[in-house]
C-alpha cells in the first residue's frame, strides 16, 4: 500500500527530537518525512528554526497526542500512523508516551524505532504486542540510540566472529568510557525521575519477558548477567570500572539479543564503566547523581534545579564528545577477542539522533525480522556498516594479544 511518508519523527520539540530534524534535514536524502506533534504551532517553530540554519524546506507537520485520552484520540493518532512506513519517536517517558504508538504500529504493520532506555516498557510491550506485531511483520526496535546501539553491537560482532571460527561466545565483557562532565538533557532527567521514582510490584510472570523466543514460549538460550556490582580496579586499563545507572539497560539489551539469535546458552555478559582518574570529576559526577536521587526523593525542591525538558548540553560541547565501548570476549574453545566501539562525538543526544534516524532509514528499506526485537536483531551487522558510513563512528575486533 502507497504510504505518504518514508518515515514519521515524534517528539520534535525535544531536545533530541530537534538533533533528528536537522540530521534529517543535513545528510539524508530520498526520504519523505513528516513530524508529529500534539501542538503543531511549536513544532512548526522549532522546524523553522532548524530550516533556517539548513536552508531545506519544512517537512508537513500532522497533529495527534501521543497519550490518547479517549477513543476518538486514538483514531486520530492511528490514522496518522498508518500514512507512514516507519515512525520514529523520541518523546519519552516511554512509558508515558510511547504504549499506544507501539499498539498502533504493531497492529497496523508500521515499522517502530525508539530510544528508549526503560526496560519495563520493552518487557510490558514485548507481553503485549510482540505477537501481534509478527502477524502484522511490523518491526517494533526499541533501543536504537545510545541505549543501546554500541554495546547490542560488539556483542554481535563477537558472535559473528566466532562463529566464523566455527566456534561461539562463552562470555563477554564491556567497559564503558566516556569523557568528563558527560552532558545531561532535561528530557533524560525527566525519565530518569519517572522510572526511579514510580511504584513496581504485581505478580511475577513465568519467565522475563526479555527471554520470548519468536514463537512467544521462553526461549532456550539462558543468560548470565556478571556486571560489576563495585568498584574494581581493571589492571589492563590501569583505573578502577564498576556499576553505572545504564549499565542493566545494555544487559538486558544483550539478553534479548541471545534470547532471539542465540549467541549461547548460558551466555555470560557484564557492563561495566571505567572511572574518570580525575579524583575531582569523579566528585562532581558523584555530586550530580545524589542530585538526580534527591530529585526523585523530593520533585518539588530539587526537581528545579535539573535541566528543564527541551534543554540539553551546548552544541560545542555535544560535537567535542566521544565515547568508547571496549570489549573484551572469550570463546568455547578456549580463544579470545578484544575490540573497540569509537564515536567521535557526543552519543547521548547527537549521536542518538544520527543512530535513531538512520535505523529510520533501514527499517524503510526492510527489516530482517518482525516482532519486538532488538537492533542486532532488525539490522545485524548492516546497521554498524551504515553508522560507520554515515556517522563519526569506528569498530575495531581482533584475536586478543597473548
Amino acid at each position: 500500500m502507497a504510504k505518504d511518508y518514508d518515515l514519521l519523527l515524534c517528539g520534535v520539540t525535544g531536545f533530541t527530537g530537534r538533533l533528528c530534524a536537522e540530521h534529517l534535514l543535513e545528510n539524508v536524502q530520498g526520504v519523505t518525512w513528516a513530524a508529529c506533534a500534539r501542538n503543531a504551532k511549536k513544532a512548526e517553530a522549532v522546524l523553522a528554526e532548524v530550516c533556517a540554519k539548513t536552508g531545506k524546506p519544512a517537512p508537513p507537520v500532522e497533529v495527534a497526542d501521543l497519550v490518547c485520552a479517549d477513543a476518538d484520540a486514538e483514531e486520530k493518532l492511528r490514522a496518522v500512523v498508518k500514512k507512514a512506513r516507519v515512525v520514529l519517536t523520541t518523546a519519552g517517558p516511554f512509558e508515558k508516551y510511547g504504549q499506544t504508538l507501539v499498539k498502533l504500529c504493531a497492529e497496523e504493520g508500521v515499522h517502530y524505532a525508539d530510544i528508549t532506555g526503560e526496560t519495563d516498557f520493552v518487557r510490558k510491550m514485548i507481553e503485549q504486542h510482540d505477537a501481534t506485531a509478527r502477524k502484522t511483520g511490523a518491526s517494533i526496535v526499541p533501543h536504537c540510540g545510545n541505549d543501546c546501539v554500541p554495546w547490542d553491537l560488539t556483542v554481535l560482532k563477537f558472535h559473528e566472529a566466532a562463529a566464523a571460527k566455527g566456534s561461539t561466545i562463552s562470555e563477554v565483557k564491556t567497559y564503558t568510557e566516556v569523557p568528563p562532565g558527560f552532558g545531561v538533557s532535561g528530557g533524560t532527567l525527566t525519565t530518569a525521575v519517572f522510572q526511579l521514582g514510580k511504584k513496581r510490584g504485581g505478580a511475577k510472570p513465568a519467565f522475563d519477558a526479555l527471554l520470548t523466543n519468536a514463537g512467544g514460549a521462553k526461549s532456550a538460550y539462558a543468560f548470565k548477567n556478571a556486571s560489576l556490582k563495585g568498584d574494581k580496579h581493571v589492571a589492563e586499563f590501569g583505573r578502577a570500572a564498576g556499576p553505572w545507572i545504564m549499565a542493566p539497560v545494555m544487559t538486558n539489551c544483550v539478553r534479548r539479543s541471545n534470547a532471539l539469535l542465540g549467541y549461547a546458552d548460558g551466555l555470560t555478559y557484564g557492563e561495566q564503566q571505567l572511572r574518570d582518574p580525575s579524583f575531582v570529576n569523579r566528585t562532581k559526577d558523584s555530586f550530580f547523581a545524589g542530585l538526580v536521587g534527591a530529585a526523585v526523593a523530593l520533585p518539588s525542591v530539587f526537581g528545579p534545579l535539573l535541566p528543564k525538558p527541551g534543554e540539553g548540553p551546548a552544541r560545542a560541547d555535544m560535537e567535542a564528545g566521544w565515547l568508547r565501548v571496549h570489549g573484551r570476549a572469550k570463546l568455547a574453545d578456549g580463544g579470545a577477542m578484544v575490540s573497540t566501539f569509537e564515536f567521535g562525538e557526543d552519543t547521548g543526544y547527537l549521536g542518538t539522533a544520527r543512530m535513531l534516524v538512520e535505523c529510520g532509514v533501514l527499517l524503510a528499506a526492510g527489516p530482517k525480522s518482525s516482532g519486538v526485537i532488538t537492533p542486532a536483531v532488525a539490522f545485524g551487522s548492516g546497521l554498524l556498516e551504515h553508522l560507520e558510513k554515515t556517522t563519526p563512528t569506528t569498530f575495531t575486533l581482533a584475536e586478543a594479544p597473548p
